[in-house]
């Protein structure tokens, strides 16, 4: 059985996330997966490739780490924890159910150390030593998780704690989840590394990555497992090829095989079949645009941003570009001065309008010259009307 995909077309001024519109013509199909949600985004523009169910509210379970480490990150970067900190285990962390990885009460473990611990081997045991660290109590960290989740615009997400053990207020979605990937890679891509990572080693325990894709694709550099009973098996995972990225989400499949199975499967179909092209460079110039009453008769035109499209490829053919100018354009003009509008099209379909700006200066004609070009305009009009009367 397969289901028709409204695909998002997007179009972004590099890696900006912009508004667009569906495409009532999209051929792409995949088939109906027994999972309650997934999605597909575009890393670069942060755009919907595809989805289904990707604003359903669900347990996260041990996904939640990302965020965990993403206020981990954070904190390492403005210097308010550093990797070689020194984390004395607590009880509470010591006791963790679940995933770990072995942590043993009383002892000091650099952050470092936990932080592989969190990512690669998924220990609740670490996100609670981390939690603490930063926070000096898992209830105050998952303060910060939510006020994280909501700077990021994570709009259904609500955190409980740093492991992503079972709570019925602590949820989130498919599309939240991907938002915060795409955070963590764009705004720690030196951090971003340790999801990679294909085992840790702790209290002489090796633990492999549970992320299995990153033995399979040699593209996907991430993310995170997650499980419990009442979540189902959930995966974030992100792949890169030929400069292309995307961020997949699956949530509440039956099993990890299943899991696996629909990641690799809507990996595979983003790469096949969607393509980010740059459709104009940086102060490329696009057109020439009418200046009234300018030095130069003409101004060249184009956008301060390149713009980069992300398109099913069947598409890219009907994808069309109309400059619209402002009327009575008139000198003296500003090099990036807003003079129009760019505007792209899918069959007739408005996906986005970008701003066209001067790319140089055009001084204004002095007071002798324009009223010269205005007597040479009012004498072509007379002319233009004695022969229309004849």
């Amino acid at each position: 059985m397969f289901k028709k995909l409204f695909t998002i077309c997007a179009v972004a001024v590099t890696s900006m996330s912009l508004s667009v519109a569906q495409s009532p013509n999209s051929t792409l199909q995949l088939p109906e997966y027994a999972v309650k949600s997934w999605i597909i985004m575009d890393y670069e523009t942060g755009a919907i490739l595809a989805e289904s169910n990707s604003r359903l509210q669900l347990e996260p379970a041990s996904i939640t780490k990302v965020m965990t480490d993403y206020v981990a990150a954070d904190a390492l970067q403005k210097g308010t924890i550093h990797a070689n900190d020194k984390v004395l285990v607590s009880a509470k962390s010591r006791s963790m159910s679940g995933s770990r990885m072995f942590l043993e009460e009383g002892t000091l473990v650099s952050v470092n150390d936990l932080l592989q611990g969190l990512i690669v081997q998924s220990g609740n045991d670490a996100a609670v030593a981390i939690a603490e660290h930063i926070a000096f109590s898992e209830e105050s960290f998952a303060v910060k998780m939510n006020e994280t989740a909501a700077e990021l615009g994570m709009k259904d997400s609500h955190f409980k704690n740093a492991s992503g053990l079972p709570d019925p207020e602590h949820v989130t979605t498919a599309f939240d989840l991907a938002v915060l990937s795409r955070a963590l890679i764009k705004n720690f891509p030196e951090h971003y590394k340790f999801y990679s990572q294909k085992s840790f080693t702790w209290n002489n325990i090796k633990q492999n990555n549970r992320n299995t894709l990153l033995w399979e694709d040699s593209s996907v550099d991430g993310i995170k497992t997650g499980h419990t009973d009442s979540a189902g098996y959930n995966l974030a995972s992100s792949a890169e090829r030929n400069g292309f990225r995307i961020i997949v989400v699956v949530m509440g499949a039956n099993n990890e095989a299943y899991r696996q199975r629909v990641s690799r499967e809507l990996i595979n179909f983003a790469f096949q079949n969607f393509d980010r092209k740059k459709i104009y460079e940086a102060n490329e110039v696009i057109a020439r645009a009418n200046v009234l009453h300018g030095i130069d008769k003409t101004v060249p035109v184009g956008v301060s941003d390149s713009i980069t499209a992300t398109l099913p490829r069947v598409q890219y053919d009907n994808l069309k570009a109309q400059i619209k100018v402002n009327s009575g354009l008139e000198a003296p003009v500003m090099k990036g001065e807003q003079v129009g509008n760019l505007e792209f099209y899918i069959d007739n379909h408005l996906l986005h309008s970008f701003p066209v700006v001067a790319l140089k200066d055009v001084e204004k004609t002095g007071i002798f010259q324009r009223l010269w070009e205005s007597f040479l305009g009012k004498l072509n009009n007379k002319i233009n009307k004695f022969k229309e009367a004849l």
